[in-house]
């Protein structure tokens, strides 16, 4: 099974590639959060802003909402996320080892700033959501 985290933008016509790969940032997801909580920033995975609907059609099973949850999708400032990935490939820089295939991560992460930067420009906003 390959997982992906990719990019939406509430733009659906952006004129502009949205495609980043994202497995590699996924197979390395347990090692980035620990990276980021060693210095104290936020978690990618924070971002994760699919609607339940989608995620329940992914796994083709119903989910039940916990009370409060509407299931909508949430959206973020392109700004945020690529202060976040600067902080992340700085830290995996500066200790490569911390993370599996640490160039393919960095090469994932390069991926999702160059979307999140066209994003600012055309005042789209984004969230990641999860390939299974």
């Amino acid at each position: 099974m390959s997982v992906a985290y990719y990019i939406v933008l509430d733009n659906d016509e952006p004129d502009f590639e949205t495609f980043v790969n994202g497995k590699a940032v996924a197979h390395a997801a347990d090692e980035i959060d620990q990276l980021c909580d060693q210095h104290g920033l936020q978690r990618l995975d924070s971002f994760m802003g699919q609607s339940m609907d989608e995620f329940a059609d992914m796994l083709d099973e119903d989910i039940e909402l916990p009370e409060g949850e509407d299931g909508e999708a949430k959206w973020f400032k392109p700004s945020d996320g690529i202060s976040l990935i600067d902080a992340i490939a700085s830290a995996i820089r500066k200790q490569p080892d911390s993370v599996p295939s640490a160039d393919a991560v960095l090469e994932d992460l390069a991926e999702y700033k160059e979307v999140l930067q066209q994003a600012r420009d055309i005042n789209a906003k984004w969230h990641l959501a999860l390939d299974i």
